[in-house]
């Protein structure tokens, strides 16, 4: 049978298996297994899955992956978002839609020691969508905030999906999760600024803002602003020891990752201490969780090793390289065609998967073949992502947030969605102009 023509069955398996809901991990293995039983036989086949799965999960780097993940799990367990979001919501309300504001900087906060924007959309978004109707907006508007918000918790640091970029490609873990934080902040101030223009225009409100709601709300929060302010101080703590241990040379980002997990552990009993207890309970729910998505993440990644094997083996990456470079189009446009095909994968993969199917065929083309940083590369990828988290009709953390308890419909959420969608478009053109945005801060660390 013709390589080619086994790849392509091979797609047509896994797209199957994804449409019948059978989980990532398994569908990217069964269509890997079978295309590589037919490209090099039974042996080949057999030899590989004894070694390749070990292969794939065994590496040093990875130990980064859980410590991070246990690191956002204890955190989450300690309210850290719940204060932060009094904390911001404090600061800004008496701006026009500050509390939207307040939400979006909580999800920035919030991603900056969780990693994960699944987490980020559903953890943020049980505080703040009741919140924000209080304060006139509409239900669909208020999630479709959260949704959009949310999905910094790829690009803002400790991002798993960067460091996962970086374990695929050999590019280095530091300079990568350092490269998200300038456009984190980026997106947080466009982000921002749609908000501010969107409450001018009355867009997503359904009546004016209640002043007694307002007044309700402060007198709330400064009755208990010193244990707020002592929530966002612990995740400063966090994010300095991380990435300014990082960024100044102290620690590797495996060991930036240990020590957060270690300092994350110790705030938690320190704060059920001081609250009276119940911190056996909080430590047992946050080590199943991080067991439970750590697994996820394992499982995906042998998964995903298997079907790039296969990849590789049938010669896909050498063959699209070539065919991308018959067409007589600039590079940078060839660049942003392959960016954009992430947006209809992202409507259907998370992040991860989307990015340990695409990268290996990718990042050879962009890199190698037409020069480009790898840096930046990385990064426009996660925006990809992230823009395909909130697009229609299947985006995973519209679904989050919608599934809630007392939730908008989820029609109700796309129906709101697409002013953020139009903001992350912009984001995403200015990182792609403008290169160094993204690389000048890794560039420091040098």
């Amino acid at each position: 049978m013709e390589p080619n023509l086994i790849v392509g069955l091979a797609v047509a398996i896994l797209i199957i298996l994804l449409l019948i809901e059978v989980p990532v991990a398994f569908s990217l293995a069964a269509s890997g297994t079978i295309g590589i039983v037919l490209l090099r036989g039974l042996s080949v086949a057999g030899a590989t899955l004894e070694s390749l799965p070990f292969q794939a999960i065994s590496g040093f780097t990875l130990i980064v992956v859980p410590m991070f993940i246990l690191m956002g799990t204890l955190l989450l367990h300690g309210n850290i978002a719940e204060d932060l979001f009094r904390i911001t919501n404090r600061l800004v309300r008496r701006l026009e839609g500050g509390v939207a504001i307040a939400t979006v900087i909580t999800c920035a906060g919030f991603s900056a020691v969780c990693g994960s924007s699944v987490a980020t959309a559903a953890t943020v978004g049980r505080l703040t969508i009741s919140e924000m109707e209080r304060y006139g907006f509409s239900q669909g508007f208020a999630a479709a905030v959260v949704a959009c918000a949310g999905t910094l918790g790829v690009l803002i640091p400790p991002s798993i999906v960067l460091v996962l970029f970086g374990i695929i490609t050999d590019e280095s873990i530091v300079e990568l999760l350092v490269a998200g934080i300038v456009p984190g902040l980026l997106s947080v101030l466009i982000l921002v600024l749609g908000i501010l223009v969107c409450a001018r225009l009355g867009i997503g409100f359904t009546r004016g803002l209640e002043q007694a709601n307002v007044s309700e709300v402060s007198e709330a929060d400064h009755s208990t602003e010193p244990s707020k302010i002592g929530g966002v101080v612990k995740l400063l703590i966090i994010f300095l020891i991380v990435i300014g241990g990082i960024y100044s040379g102290v620690f590797t980002a495996t060991e930036a990752a240990a020590v957060g997990a270690l300092a994350a552990l110790v705030i938690m009993i320190l704060s059920s201490l001081a609250n009276g207890g119940n911190l056996l309970p909080k430590l047992a729910s946050a080590l199943r969780d991080s067991a439970s998505i750590t697994s996820m993440v394992f499982a995906i990644i042998v998964g995903a090793s298997i079907f790039s094997f296969f990849i590789v083996s049938a010669g896909v990456p050498d063959k699209l390289a070539m065919w991308m470079l018959s067409f007589d189009l600039s590079p940078r446009l060839l660049v942003m065609l392959l960016l954009l095909s992430l947006i209809p994968l992202g409507m259907v993969l998370d992040g991860i998967s989307i990015l340990l199917i695409t990268v290996p065929l990718f990042y050879p083309v962009v890199v190698t073949e037409l020069g480009f940083s790898g840096i930046w590369y990385a990064v426009l990828t996660v925006k990809m992502i992230e823009l395909g988290l909130i697009t229609p009709p299947i985006g995973i953390n519209v679904f989050i947030v919608a599934g809630l308890v007392d939730g908008p419909p989820v029609e109700r959420v796309f129906a709101n969605i697409t002013i953020f969608i139009v903001l992350d478009l912009i984001i995403f053109f200015i990182l792609f102009s403008f290169p160094d945005i993204v690389t000048w801060l890794p560039a420091r660390i040098k």
